[in-house]
């Protein structure tokens, strides 16, 4: 599938008539489900969202030449989630340090995950 192996999605947000896209490093697997993204709360595409909650994440396809486009609204996960999703990139990208876990536990107003719950799909051909 598609989706699952690409490693990199851009995501476009909207800011009036302006459109802001940005590499994003993909973790999800089923892009029928909410799509989740972590960054830091001091960023363009989290001001964007807190104004328009659209969303268009684009990647490619199979085919050469093809690329899916879905649109999507944004949401800001609870502090909860932010936590344990935090917990589970900070081992995705530290796997040696599982055994030596010090992540800090406590909540970080900084850490944001931006939650995409798919509206629409297609498949762009040239």
């Amino acid at each position: 599938m598609a989706f699952k192996s690409a490693k990199v999605i851009f995501m476009t947000t909207f800011d009036g008539d302006r459109e802001n896209t940005r590499q994003m490093t993909n973790y999800n697997e089923d892009p029928y489900g909410t799509i989740w993204f972590p960054t830091e709360k001091d960023t363009k595409k989290v001001k964007d969202i807190g104004k328009d909650q659209r969303v268009l994440l684009t990647f490619p396809a199979e085919e050469k030449g093809e690329f899916y486009e879905v649109t999507g609204e944004a949401s800001f996960a609870s502090k909860e989630e932010v936590l344990s999703k935090w917990e589970w990139w900070w081992l995705y990208w530290h796997p040696a340090q599982r055994n030596r876990f010090w992540f800090p536990r406590e909540h970080d107003e900084r850490r944001v995950i931006i939650n995409v719950k798919p509206v629409s799909a297609k498949l762009v051909k040239k």
